[in-house]
């Protein structure tokens, strides 16, 4: 479903006044350059370690600057190991260390399913959120995504879904709607500050 105002604030109340940036840890670039796109439009400037425009690329790929989205299985991240969609710990650890950076405000998360993707994607990144909401504890990021993917795939996608619901991510059914909402708290969140 999609967000009314009185969820947003709802949403939104519970953020620090520091936690500003949406932290985009996309396992693929179609899925993470729609998110700059979308999200350059309502936040301004997102930075990247591939960029669409040089000014907007980031001086360090391993530390998050502002609003970053980060499509992990690009050339930087997966040098000597496996793509984000097969081996999911690159994005486990990556989801730690943005969940305790006291400035992120909302994680944008992409899950895609299908013949040659990681088994049980949900599963290892729920036990990465749920690391993350005890390391955080009620200051922790707000965790929003979305599942690519059909009944049909092997991994199923209710299951997938179920699965991220129970560590509280909001799920959208696509990407464009899970972007245009963290575009949505960022901005409510910026306005009460």
């Amino acid at each position: 479903h999609l967000v009314t105002s009185g969820e947003l604030v709802t949403l939104t109340n519970r953020l620090s006044n520091s936690q500003k940036f949406v932290r985009g840890l996309y396992s693929g670039g179609t899925f993470s350059y729609e998110a700059i796109l979308l999200l350059t439009e309502m936040l301004g400037p997102i930075h990247s370690a591939a960029t669409l425009a040089s000014e907007q690329k980031i001086d360090n790929s391993w530390q998050s600057k502002e609003h970053t989205i980060l499509d992990l299985g690009g050339d930087v991240f997966t040098r000597g190991r496996p793509h984000p969609m097969i081996d999911q710990r690159l994005r486990t650890e990556r989801i730690l260390q943005e969940a305790v950076d006291p400035e992120t405000a909302v994680i944008l998360l992409d899950i895609v399913l299908g013949f040659g993707s990681h088994e049980n994607p949900a599963e290892d990144l729920a036990v990465a959120i749920s690391e993350a909401h005890r390391a955080t504890k009620t200051n922790g990021p707000i965790f929003i995504g979305f599942v690519c993917g059909t009944k049909h795939d092997p991994q199923n996608l209710e299951k997938q879904e179920k699965i991220m619901s129970e560590v509280g991510v909001l799920l959208m059914e696509i990407n464009a709607q899970a972007a245009r909402l963290v575009g949505d708290i960022i901005l409510q969140q910026n306005s009460t500050i």
